[in-house]
């Protein structure tokens, strides 16, 4: 049996016996989003490739009639020996007329939550997650979680969730109370609990209000003459590009010089960085390239290195208090540089659609809307708001 075809003219097999050489080579076809390959030593074990180049082990086999999946894992994370010996276990199990999920089921949920948490970072955080996803889960599991460490999964009813969310609500604040009980329903689903007691419902949150701060015409005066006295270059440079690219912290932090391109003016945030998880590309305004014209010949990979070593700036908490300081602001945080851009840019006429395509939004209810804009009314709408922005900032220009 053999694949369509592959868009180069050449056709795919439809089965053959994995090999370490057969699946590094394996790619998907440039006109498909995945295909599905199957073993051809052990029944039901397949190989799933997908555009973006992961690989995935997963059995499909047939349980009293009904169609069984198993995700093993990611090659080579998982070797084809180790799925080939879980595949041959669910298997017998199958044969024993024993649903192989339940059995994963059951060792999962008498885990204790340390355990089912170091298992939930192997088996799928590491594989899915961004880096910031992971850092931030870290923490808040360690402040928020570690506590019952050793507590059964099993064990920890609804009554213990909405307990453990009205305790942190208390010590930690309400918003991070919320994120912590979303952590635990992550956590359960992969345990596979059924009910999970975190699930939606359960827990009645915490209202959340929606931060609305952005930059008045009277600050970006008094912000960009304290910003061009800073006398930390990489501060000030990180600074103005994360206004004239409205992007997130984490991304400005770490840009790289092989994720820009200055002749179509654009910069690439890879799916391994991107909050959606899908690449993203920035336009970039003349401000914006003014700043990189600075930096080149840092010596770096990092737009924006870290001073005496090979790495990237991290979060400049003193600095920015320091900032803030000097230019007479209050309660703004580097964050709602993004929102200032995204307001300036609504300022000046542009659709939520256009703002959200040109921030990286991936809200569900518009990517549809997203997908069909091009880059060019991108490319106008910030280099308006830029120019908005700078104007503001120099009144003397406007007289």
């Amino acid at each position: 049996m053999r694949l369509a075809d592959d868009g180069g003219g050449k056709s795919l097999p439809r089965r053959f016996a994995f090999t370490v050489a057969t699946l590094e080579a394996l790619a998907c076809p440039a006109n498909k989003e995945r295909i599905i390959v199957y073993d051809a030593k052990a029944p039901g074990l397949t190989i799933r490739v997908t555009s973006n180049g992961a690989k995935t082990f997963t059995l499909y086999k047939k349980f009293q009639g009904q169609p069984v999946k198993m995700r093993f894992g990611d090659f080579p994370t998982i070797s084809i020996e180790q799925a080939r010996k879980l595949a041959a276990a669910a298997n017998a199990s199958i044969a024993q007329g024993i649903d192989p999920r339940e059995g994963r089921r059951a060792v999962r949920q008498s885990l204790t939550l340390a355990q089912l948490w170091e298992k939930y970072q192997t088996e799928h955080a590491e594989l899915r997650a961004t880096d910031r996803t992971k850092a931030t889960d870290k923490s808040r599991f360690k402040t928020c979680l570690e506590d019952w460490s050793g507590r059964k999964v099993a064990t920890i009813s609804a009554d213990d969730v909405r307990n453990k969310h009205a305790a942190i609500g208390r010590a930690r604040g309400k918003t991070t109370a919320n994120r912590a009980v979303q952590l635990l329903r992550r956590l359960f689903n992969f345990a596979k609990l059924d009910p999970n007691p975190a699930a939606k419902g359960v827990v009645d949150f915490f209202h959340e209000s929606s931060r609305e701060r952005f930059m008045e015409a009277d600050e970006i005066p008094r912000f960009f003459a304290a910003l061009e006295a800073e006398p930390n270059e990489a501060l000030r440079d990180y600074i103005k590009m994360s206004l004239w690219t409205g992007a997130r912290r984490s991304n400005v932090q770490s840009m790289r010089w092989d994720e820009i391109n200055l002749d179509t003016a654009t910069w690439t945030v890879p799916a391994g960085k991107s909050k959606s998880r899908e690449a993203m590309k920035i336009h970039l305004s003349a401000p914006a390239l003014a700043v990189l014209e600075s930096r080149k010949g840092n010596g770096s990979a990092y737009v924006f290195n870290s001073h005496g070593t090979q790495g990237h700036i991290v979060e400049p908490r003193f600095a920015w208090k320091r900032l803030l300081t000097a230019a007479n602001i209050k309660d703004l945080r580097i964050h709602d540089l993004r929102r200032t851009l995204g307001s300036w840019q609504a300022a000046g006429g542009a659709s939520l659609a256009i703002i959200g395509k040109s921030l990286g939004h991936h809200d569900v209810a518009t990517t549809a809307i997203y997908a069909r804009l091009n880059l060019d009314p991108v490319r106008a709408s910030v280099d308006g708001a830029a120019a908005a922005i700078l104007a503001a900032a120099t009144p003397e220009r406007k007289k």
